[in-house]
This record gives structure tokens, C-alpha cells and sequence, in this order.
């Protein structure tokens, strides 16, 4: 369990400005908050991801019991189902006694995280009218904005002092579970990541701290994947299978809609089980007719190097072809019904010249 490290993402939505995309012909209601990874850093440097990252003990203080408004009685959800409904696999401890829960310290760490690497901060006022589990979120300006978020990067408990300085608290209840993430066993960090999806009415004019993040844009998925088929961008499985689903959403309406309303059946976990092949990795996901839950597996790559990909195929497929490099190349879906009434991801790559 030590070796595990805790983590939150916020896929962070915002308004498009309603560019037309003519090989699809719908309009793309809906852009996402990306950034790059920078070099200087050790894990996934010149990667893009959604803003976040790993926890630490601040996260969780008895202090926000006295920040957060009725702390204690919310009714956020972070209910993990591990593989065919099991209870979820636990890789990272517990709070520790008298902290707040982890569905609302995971929030919290995703909320300040987005805060250090963006700039951009998802607080409310205390005393706002606004209802706790309100659609949208917004940006909170406060005075000395820039000063705050150096002092936060350099700790984390800071977090908590702008709140208290400036009268407001981390908008938790604007953060939907979305989907569990585990790092695959090719890589040796290992990370148990639940990411939330959140909503804000307009672009903020983001900003990269020039320390872990070195870009950043509001972008369709479509956009993003296109620039990671002709290889300017770098994507994660995660990201890469979040655009993927993200992209079968048209209006931000429907898609704000519905991560609120399935957001109360929490989200299944998944820690992908990995086979090298004569062809590359092959990255099997729950509900894969081949998958294989056993610690040995979730641990180890397998390795199978005299057998081509196809030798795995099965009747159920919910899986991955990757490069040698690991980078995620094709995504397969056949006769698979996604757990906890989520949407099942686009298996089709955009067009490079989007």
C-alpha cells in the first residue's frame, strides 16, 4: 500500500465558442482546460492532462471542518465499485481520525491543485446564496491573487489560510465524481486518481506557473486528439479515453445534466492489466472478456511476446492497442455495457486537419 500515492483531476468545462465543425456537422458546445506538463518534471514530463495531483495531509484538516458550511452533512458522493461489483481494492489509507471524509478532501486537494498549476480558483464566498450543489462553478477574484497561489505552491496548507483570510471556502459541491483511474503496472509511480468533472460559465484566462506546467488552453476533445494523432501532443490512457467518452457529448447542457445525475451511482474502478505482445502493449480494461483481477496481474506486466494482439481477442473487448512508448493508439469497444450507468467512450479518432 506505501508505494500507492492518492491523487485528484478536475476535467474542467467551459463554454465553446460556438466553432463549427463540419465533418461531423454539429456544433461543439464545449471546451477543456489542458495543460502540459513540464519538462523539469520527473513523472510524464511534456504530457497533457486535466489540471490536479496528489494529496497531501493538509488536504484533509479538521480545520475546514470550521471553512467548509455544514462540513459534515454533505451529501457528496465517492462510492468506488471494484471489478464486477466487488468492493473496490484499497490502495491508499485512510483518512486519519477526526479529518474530514475523502469525498470532500479529494475536492479539496482537486480544487487546489487546479488552483497551483492554473491559477484559476474555484471558491465561493462565505455566506453565498448560491446553492452548495450548484451546476456551475466560477472563479473567485480575490486581492493578491498571484502572491496566494506562490504561497500555496510552496505549501499546501496555505490553501487553508486563504481561506480563512479571504472570507471564502473550496466549492466542493461543484465537483461530480467522473470517473477511478490506477496507474498500469509498466509504470513504477504509481498513483490511485479519482477525477470530477466541473463546470464554469466562462474561459478564465489560465495561466501555467512555469514550475509542473508549461501550457495550457481551453480546447474541444476533439482538438486535443487531433493534435495527439499527428503527434504534438502527448496523452496518458486516462485523458486519452476521457476525451474519447467526452466527445460523444454534444451539448454542455446534456453532458453537465448528466455527469450530476450519475454522479450518485459513484464510478467503477479501474486498474488496467497489461500484455506485452509481438505487436505492442496490449492494455486490458474491466469488463474485458481476457481481464484477469488477480493481484499478480494488476502488478506485473505479462509478457507474452511470441503471440500477436489478436491472439487475445474475446467476445467482450473493453481494451487498448499501445506503442512500444506506451502511448495509447486505439481504443476497442465490442460488445461491452460500461458499470454505474456511465457512457461508453467514441472508438473514432478525429480528423488530423480539425
Amino acid at each position: 500500500m506505501s508505494f500507492w500515492r492518492e491523487a485528484s483531476s478536475v476535467i474542467l468545462l467551459t463554454k465553446s465558442s460556438n466553432v463549427k465543425n463540419v465533418k461531423t456537422v454539429y456544433w461543439d458546445h464545449f471546451r477543456i482546460l489542458c495543460i502540459k506538463r513540464s519538462e523539469k518534471n520527473s513523472f510524464l514530463p511534456n504530457y497533457t492532462v486535466f489540471p490536479g495531483g496528489t494529496t497531501e495531509k493538509s488536504d484533509s484538516s479538521p480545520e475546514w471542518k470550521d471553512i467548509i458550511p455544514d462540513v459534515m452533512n454533505s451529501n457528496l458522493n465517492l462510492n468506488i465499485i471494484g471489478f464486477n461489483g466487488s468492493p473496490a481494492t484499497k490502495f491508499v489509507p485512510d483518512n486519519e481520525p477526526g479529518s474530514i471524509p475523502k469525498d470532500l478532501s479529494l475536492r479539496v486537494t482537486a480544487i487546489r491543485e487546479t488552483f497551483e498549476e492554473s491559477g484559476i480558483l474555484l471558491c465561493k464566498r462565505i455566506n453565498c446564496n448560491m446553492a452548495e450543489t450548484c451546476a456551475s462553478a466560477n472563479h473567485l477574484e480575490i486581492d493578491s491573487i498571484d502572491r496566494w497561489r506562490k504561497l500555496v505552491q510552496k505549501k499546501a496548507s496555505n490553501f487553508i489560510e486563504l481561506c480563512n483570510q479571504n472570507h471564502c471556502y473550496p466549492d466542493v459541491g461543484a465537483l461530480h465524481l467522473w470517473s477511478n483511474w490506477l496507474t498500469p503496472p509498466l509504470l513504477k509511480t504509481k498513483f490511485d486518481t479519482k477525477f470530477f468533472l466541473a463546470y464554469i460559465e466562462s474561459p478564465v484566462n489560465a495561466s501555467p506557473d512555469g514550475i509542473e506546467t508549461s501550457q495550457m488552453a481551453w480546447s474541444t476533445p476533439d482538438e486535443i486528439l487531433s493534435r495527439f494523432v499527428v503527434g504534438d501532443e502527448k496523452l496518458v490512457t486516462p485523458q486519452y479515453y476521457e476525451l474519447l467518452r467526452l466527445k460523444q457529448f454534444t451539448s454542455i447542457n446534456k453532458l453537465i445534466y448528466f455527469a450530476r445525475a450519475r454522479s450518485i451511482e459513484g464510478c467503477e474502478q479501474v486498474l488496467p492489466m497489461v500484455i506485452a505482445t509481438k505487436d505492442g502493449y496490449l492494455t486490458l480494461l474491466p469488463g474485458d472478456g481476457m481481464f484477469n483481477s488477480s493481484k499478480k496481474h494488476s502488478e506485473e506486466v505479462q509478457y507474452n511476446l511470441d503471440k500477436h494482439m489478436q491472439c487475445f481477442d474475446s467476445h467482450v473487448m473493453h481494451r487498448l492497442h499501445h506503442t512500444e512508448e506506451y502511448l495509447p493508439k486505439k481504443l476497442i469497444i465490442k460488445n461491452y455495457i460500461p458499470k454505474c450507468k456511465h457512457v461508453l467512450p467514441s472508438t473514432i479518432l478525429p480528423d488530423h486537419k480539425l
